[in-house]
């Protein structure tokens, strides 16, 4: 019991990481487009932010999942 909780915590920490690497990247690019003074196609930069937010909100869902293993987990001991 105790090696899965473990196992739950490290691919917690794995999916936090994941996450703000995420957000890094989207407050990136939205740097970017910034700087650019309307020099840069919106559509290409907006696509790539939704593609970007899909890849997060997967991760959230994962998390979450992760979350309430950890919480079933808990409980049952």
């Amino acid at each position: 019991m105790q090696d899965v909780a473990e196992i739950y915590q490290q691919e917690e920490i794995h999916l936090l990481g994941m996450i703000q690497v995420c957000e890094t990247c989207r407050d990136i690019i939205l740097n970017f487009v910034r700087q650019q003074n309307g020099k840069i196609n919106g559509i290409v930069m907006e696509d790539l932010l939704i593609s970007l937010f899909k890849v997060e909100m997967e991760q959230r869902e994962n998390l979450l999942h992760m979350q309430l293993a950890k919480a079933r987990l808990s409980s049952a001991t």
